[in-house]
């Protein structure tokens, strides 16, 4: 019945990677591995796949990161990106669209600088910038309000020493995307009131996935390893501990993940598993939570073997002769 590896590779570049998901498509598929060698082996041929296609590439072990809380697994995501980066890339990017030039690619200038080297006064270069800013970042529907806030100071302090909050916003900033900031306190004059919770985590996954496609990025290749779930682990075992009623919650979050895909901007998700999660236990397979069952699972199925297109599919890897 499974599906050899090599060919399921293929068929997700032609059928998702190519054109689907680098024009703003998203997919989400379950890929059943027989073991830890394949499910590291899929996941870098995945992971070479997205870069061959400009796309940012994250990863998320569920032994590692607590996948029944969905911001988490934001974090767990915002940690493997390089802000500071991607606001320079889409600042060099905006000033090219308006004609202007950025002399010193890949680095941060001021504004006095730059008005220079475009032979423009410095105090209509920096209104023209605020404009720009308001109008790509801070108008832009498909982001999360606080999410276009935390990018906009992100741009402002690549304006240096200008940025308009005094201090450096970009540490506070930065540790309020990864999941590291104690207190909301220093962000409060930069306008944003309020941490990343899960009732919130999913508009920010949303914005990042369109903001990386703002940079001109082919979208996020992003894997999630739930074989912990399946594993009931004695108190004290080294990793995270998942209880029957996390396993749940964690299943309600890829549930969710998959009734909100069409809200996402270029995301390609597949979530790694083992033979277990097909399997019949009814507190950590997929028969304990028949809502996501229903719909990964085929209600029509080949006698002689799955579906490679279908949203869960068993892979399997062929021996060399």
């Amino acid at each position: 019945m499974a599906v050899d590896s090599a060919e399921w590779l293929r068929l997700m570049e032609a059928e998702y990677l190519s054109e689907f998901v680098p024009e703003g498509g998203s997919a989400i598929k379950f890929a059943v591995v027989p073991d830890d060698a394949k499910a590291d082996e899929l996941r870098a041929s995945l992971m070479a796949l997205g870069e061959s296609h400009q796309m940012v590439c994250a990863h998320i072990d569920s032994a590692e990161t607590k996948l029944h809380m969905i911001q988490d697994v934001f974090f767990g995501v915002a940690r493997q990106i390089d802000w500071n980066t991607s606001a320079q890339s889409f600042l060099e990017r905006l000033f090219r669209k308006q004609g202007y030039q950025w002399p010193n690619p890949g680095q941060p200038m001021t504004v006095q600088a730059l008005s220079a080297a475009n032979d423009v006064d410095p105090t209509i270069l920096r209104r023209e910038k605020n404009q720009w800013l308001t109008s790509e970042i801070m108008r832009e529907p498909g982001m999360a309000q606080d999410f276009r806030i935390a990018m906009t100071r992100l741009c402002e302090e690549r304006f240096v020493p200008e940025s308009p909050l005094g201090a450096s916003a970009a540490p506070p900033v930065l540790e309020w995307l990864k999941g590291d900031l104690r207190a909301i306190g220093p962000l409060k004059s930069a306008q944003i009131f309020a941490k990343i919770t899960r009732t919130n985590a999913r508009p920010m996954l949303r914005s990042l996935c369109r903001w990386l496609r703002m940079l001109g990025h082919g979208g996020l290749m992003l894997t999630i390893d739930i074989r912990r779930l399946a594993m009931s682990l004695p108190a004290g075992s080294p990793g995270i501990r998942y209880t029957a009623a996390a396993v749940m919650d964690a299943f309600e979050v890829l549930r969710q993940l998959i009734d909100n895909a069409d809200q996402f901007d270029g995301l390609f998700l597949v979530v790694i598993a083992g033979e277990p999660f097909i399997g019949n236990d009814q507190k950590r397979s997929i028969e304990a939570y028949t809502a996501l069952k229903m719909r990964i699972w085929d209600d029509v199925r080949a006698r002689d073997r799955d579906n490679p297109l279908s949203p869960l599919t068993t892979l399997a890897w062929s021996t060399a002769p």
